[in-house]
């Protein structure tokens, strides 16, 4: 077998990142960081819309925001001060002084993309087809160019075609629940909903049920009282059998991955509209009634037995789907990135022993992320 060629201390590292999301951007940034010579391609044609999608801020999330993105603390999003639960028919059952950080996907895609460099990013070109060589990757994207490079990042999220080529045993399993989701804006909010949620994190448990409600920045990433928009999560049960029938919009076409706002159809609306009346406290049912746009999300699983292919690898989303409970979805991703260009840096002439330091440390934690949040969504929605 051809050894692989190591690169010399003086030449940048060329590097293309198949997908331009927040994986993407991240690995991106701190690749560049590294010294990389970094392209992004995104299959899609415009930028996403944030759905009012919440995270919970994590200390790596925080550190590319803040390190690459430009930003400065106060900027990346909103300040919560306390968690509390709440009873059936509304009374405090408890609480406590836990600050925490909430911020939006809307506001680190929009901040990562600004900073990531115009002419290095390029949409609607996706990647067709790659192969690992001695030394390289050579990788056919949608434009007709085919790319040389040295290191292959596969971004490309929960549906990766990368990692459908690599392993396509390894495919997305259903939880067995869904995650209703929603956003109320600040400015529109009856000032009893703000008099609850406003600096807290909110939780109402139920049997085999339970629903979440916290601040966000508003939807240009305003951070200012009146600008932020009221984010709510609700994990419900849904049968596998059950399933497609809940996610097929308006039009009859089956959703897989998520049934976006103005899509869920009238007769499921109503269905989950008479539940949440029967189950939720009064706050939770005022905050559902003045959701415009619901929308759905399946809970799934997905975890790879491996993320280095010679010099292709998979991070973020394209190689662990964490369960939302574990609101470390995007720190993974951060994580992956961080890690990444660290080993670049201690490894500057030799990728293969950057990567074989590299993966370890991230299968690991992609482990121990699916398991933990495993634990506590079956723990919730399937529990005694």
């Amino acid at each position: 077998m051809q050894p692989r060629r190591h690169l010399l201390v003086n030449e940048p590292l060329k590097v293309a990142i198949a997908g331009g999301s927040l994986g993407g951007l991240m690995a991106g940034l701190e690749l560049a960081a590294a010294g990389a010579d970094v392209r992004i391609y995104e299959r899609s044609e415009r930028v996403p819309d944030d759905r009012g999608a919440g995270i919970v801020m994590q200390p790596e999330t925080l550190h590319v925001l803040t390190s690459r993105g430009g930003l400065r603390e106060e900027e990346t999003g909103v300040w919560l001060n306390h968690r509390q639960y709440l009873a059936t028919d509304g009374s405090l059952e408890s609480r406590q002084r836990m600050p925490q950080l909430m911020t939006s996907w809307g506001l680190l895609y929009r901040a990562l993309r600004a900073a990531f460099p115009a002419e290095r990013y390029q949409e609607a070109v996706a990647l067709e087809g790659f192969k690992d060589g001695p030394s390289d990757v050579i990788a056919h994207f949608s434009d007709n160019e085919e790319k040389r490079v040295d290191l292959l990042v596969a971004a490309d999220g929960s549906r990766s075609s990368t990692r459908q080529r690599l392993l396509p045993q390894i495919v997305p399993r259903y939880a067995g629940y869904v995650a209703w989701r929603g956003v109320v804006l600040e400015a529109e909010a009856d000032t009893s909903l703000l008099r609850t949620f406003d600096d807290h994190f909110t939780f109402q448990q139920m049997r085999h049920s339970h629903i979440l409600c916290y601040l966000i920045p508003g939807a240009n990433g305003e951070t200012e009282r009146g600008q932020r928009r009221l984010n709510w999560v609700w994990y419900w049960n849904v049968p596998e059998p059950d399933l497609a029938a809940v996610i097929t919009d308006r039009t009859g076409k089956l959703r897989d991955f998520s049934l976006p706002p103005g899509e869920v159809r009238a007769d499921v609306l109503r269905a989950q509209d008479a539940v949440a009346h029967e189950l939720f406290s009064p706050q939770f049912r005022e905050l559902w009634a003045a959701t415009r746009e619901p929308f759905i999300q399946p809970i799934l699983d997905l975890a790879v037995p491996q993320m280095v292919f010679g010099r292709t690898v998979l991070v973020a989303d394209a190689a662990f789907i964490p369960r939302p409970h574990t609101a470390a979805s995007t720190s993974k991703a951060a994580t992956n990135a961080i890690t990444l260009g660290r080993a670049i840096t201690q490894y500057p002439a030799d990728i293969d022993a950057a990567l074989g330091e590299w993966e370890p440390t991230q299968l690991a934690l992609g482990r121990q992320l699916q398991a933990h949040g495993q634990t506590l969504g079956n723990r919730s929605q399937f529990g005694g």
